[in-house]
């Protein structure tokens, strides 16, 4: 996980440093990486690119839980501005208005961190990687998956960082599609 002086928030600033100093370096740019951070942001950002998203709400840090009105359960919980998982675990897939706030609840709390809450979307979990900017590169897709929990529904941050989670290439079984 990046981050600078324990707060991962601060990772954007290390690369427009680096930007500053003219220092070369891989990875995402500053403006990627703040943008990658802020899911709410991100999801308005596709949206208004007309880019199919799961529906979601947001919950601010240090502000009361209000039952939303239009819901379709079952949803999923997560920080509206972590990522490595932190926060994600069984219990952020929710089917209740009560699961729903006592999730909403822990994420504020244990995570100190403004809660999102999308629909849930049933599938696989894969990752993409894509290099360039002008012209971009596509690598083949990658699929997460938990040896330990065939029947999960995700895949969760301690299963993440225990090794009980692994990323295949194309295995026989689950064959990853080519994305170009």
């Amino acid at each position: 996980m990046e981050q600078f002086n324990g707060m991962v928030l601060y990772d954007y600033h290390v690369v427009a440093f680096l930007e500053l100093l003219r220092q070369r370096y891989t990875g995402c740019n500053p403006r990627g990486l703040m943008l990658s951070r802020d899911k709410v942001l991100t999801k308005q950002l596709l949206a208004w690119h007309r880019v199919p998203t799961p529906a979601f709400q947001y919950f601010p840090f240090g502000r009361r839980f209000h039952e939303p009105r239009r819901v379709m359960f079952p949803l999923f919980v997560k920080s509206a501005t972590e990522d490595a998982s932190l926060g994600i675990a069984q219990a952020s897939i929710v089917d209740d208005m009560q699961s729903l706030r006592e999730r909403v609840e822990f994420i504020h709390e244990q995570v100190q961190s403004d809660a999102i809450v999308e629909e849930y979307i049933d599938g696989r979990e894969f990752y993409i990687g894509v290099m360039g900017n002008a012209r971009l590169t596509t690598f083949p897709a990658w699929e997460m998956t938990s040896a330990r929990c065939r029947s999960c529904r995700l895949v969760s941050r301690r299963a993440r960082s225990s090794g009980t989670a692994s990323i295949s290439k194309n295995t026989a079984s689950r064959q990853a599609p080519h994305w170009t």
